[in-house]
């Protein structure tokens, strides 16, 4: 952003799934007493060496909702088909189920966490 090009290096980091944050100031001069610090952010990890990333809940409702939609997808093939015990698979309902899913989940993904598109004017 055209911002930090101004402003220098960046002066903080953060690790979520390690929790910690980097503070890389100067406390005399960049921070006056009683200055808050509020800070919100993600960085992506290795998850072979975090393996807490996959206990994400995001990433659990949306791969369980594409795991859906392609199961679905794969049983409409085989419509009508009776299993033992009078059980029929409705594959396009499950499809469906999984596509409104998904695009619920990315509606929510965008409305929460994506930033505002920023607009140049002149």
């Amino acid at each position: 952003m055209i911002d930090e090009m101004f402003t220098g290096r960046t002066l903080f980091r953060y690790n979520r799934h390690a929790d910690r944050l980097y503070l890389e100031i100067s406390w005399g001069s960049d921070v006056d007493i009683d200055d808050w610090i509020v800070v919100e952010c993600d960085q992506i990890l290795d998850p072979a060496t975090y393996s807490d990333v996959w206990s994400d809940l995001f990433l659990k409702k949306y791969s369980t909702a594409l795991i859906k939609k392609q199961w679905g997808q794969n049983l409409i093939k085989f419509e009508g088909l009776q299993l033992p015990g009078g059980i029929t698979l409705n594959g396009r309902q499950m499809y469906d189920d999984a596509t409104a899913e998904l695009e619920r989940i990315e509606e929510e993904m965008q409305v929460k966490y994506e930033l505002p598109v920023d607009f140049s004017v002149g």
